[in-house]
């Protein structure tokens, strides 16, 4: 999971929030406003419609300009405590690159293939693996 969550808020602009994905490596950002969380901006969501195809003799939509006007509102979340193949299986079923991890209402964490990804590349297969291998412990070391 990753954590300080970067984050866009509704009324931010589309070119600022596709900058940020670029400048951090990462393909998707929560959109928090008054509320929480309100939505969630992937690349798909900023690049659609802004690039015409050559002979299309149709401009590039600009009418969204604001990330709250392209963003996928009421994303799927979880909690810390969710089970990591639970999440891994959403992601995989409804083709989703990231999830954000909410506790009490609150966004502390995204969750993004890119992590899971990493997971395996350590052999981290099971959560007792990656408690492990974060903690330096023994199974008998976790309580």
């Amino acid at each position: 999971m990753s954590r300080p969550v970067v984050r866009v808020g509704p009324d931010t602009p589309v070119s600022e929030a596709a900058s940020l994905l670029v400048e951090q490596g990462i393909s998707s950002l929560p959109v928090v406003g008054e509320e929480g969380l309100v939505g969630i901006v992937g690349e798909a969501d900023l690049v659609r419609g802004r690039i015409p195809a050559q002979d299309a003799g149709t401009p590039a939509t600009h009418a969204a300009t604001r990330v709250g006007d392209v963003m996928t509102r009421s994303p799927v979340t979880r909690t810390p405590d969710s089970d990591v193949a639970d999440i891994v299986g959403t992601m995989l079923d409804r083709k989703l690159r990231a999830i954000p991890i909410v506790e009490d209402g609150e966004l502390v964490g995204m969750l993004a293939r890119r992590d899971v990804l990493r997971c395996v590349a350590h052999g981290e297969l099971t959560s007792a693996d990656v408690w492990r291998h974060r903690f330096g412990l023994v199974d008998t070391d976790r309580g």
